[in-house]
């Protein structure tokens, strides 16, 4: 999980701009008698997020009463994403907005799309609220689709309000068969607190990290083979055992929670695999 510089955009520019080119007379009014209703939740939100209390905003169908859901997610699908859109440059400055367009929800795949904290379909006052958008890759954004928590701990990461990557909390361990493997899990870091801690745990079984971890690392371990029994077949296992160190301690200085560190960390610590169990 990476954590995000928080859009500029203010709630109400971007709500006054998606809806810059509405029609319909009656639709218009009602669109614009939301914005005191969008100020307030807005406000709302950027102070339940940094105590971890979104749970606590209630779902609904409506704004005002007299805006349907259906309307608001609109404002967003016809307004905002839509490829002549008046909002579509704002939807391609935040989706372009995570460096290296890396997914922050998987660490892993590309960002093609926008992913709503809380659901549009049952928060749609937040549907166009830029604090509540990120960008993401399809599948974390299908994997969730319009979960709800109903407790801190089951509420995931939010890249823009969580910082998950001053502390090690993601680890690997071999799996002893041939061909090797390895198997990814979660650590309780000395300072969190239990429910920052079960919100990792959550993420992760949430996101489906430990499969696609295994299926990269599995990847990188094929396509180390050469060097790695060439290695060996010149220097012996203490020659592998210090390229898996390099490679450990390159990757934790990038990112302390990459698969990729806690991979080399886990090859390292590992005498079976260096001694030949890197062989299929």
């Amino acid at each position: 999980m990476r954590k995000l510089n928080m859009p500029i955009e203010d709630a109400i520019d971007v709500f006054d701009l998606c809806i810059s080119k509405v029609q319909n007379a009656d639709l218009k009014e009602r669109l614009e008698n939301c914005k005191p209703s969008i100020v307030t939740a807005a406000a709302d939100y950027t102070t339940k997020a940094p105590r971890i209390e979104l749970h606590t905003i209630a779902t609904h169908d409506s704004i005002n009463g007299n805006v349907t859901k259906e309307e608001m997610k609109k404002v967003y699908s016809d307004r905002m994403v839509g490829a002549k859109s008046p909002g579509r440059y704002i939807y391609d400055k935040w989706r372009a907005s995570a460096p290296n367009n890396i997914c922050p929800l998987c660490a892993q795949r590309t960002t093609d799309t926008l992913d709503h904290h809380l659901p549009k379909g049952h928060y749609p006052i937040y549907s166009v609220v830029p604090i509540n958008i990120f960008p993401a890759c399809s599948s974390c954004n299908k994997i969730k689709l319009d979960a709800v928590s109903d407790t801190p701990e089951t509420d995931h990461i939010h890249p823009y309000f969580d910082d998950v990557e001053d502390e090690l909390w993601l680890k690997a361990e071999v799996i002893e068969l041939k061909p090797a493997s390895l198997r990814f899990y979660t650590i309780k870091p000395d300072h969190w607190d239990d429910i920052k801690y079960a919100r990792i745990q959550n993420h992760f079984r949430l996101f489906e990290l430990e499969k696609l971890y295994a299926s990269h690392s599995g990847e990188e371990l094929a396509m180390n083979y050469f060097r790695i029994n060439n290695m060996f077949e010149s220097g012996g296992a203490l020659s592998v055992r210090n390229f898996l160190k390099d490679g450990w301690l390159s990757m934790s200085n990038a990112n302390l929670n990459s698969w990729q560190t806690a991979t080399y960390e886990a090859l390292y610590n590992s005498n079976w695999y260096q001694e030949g169990g890197f062989k299929p």
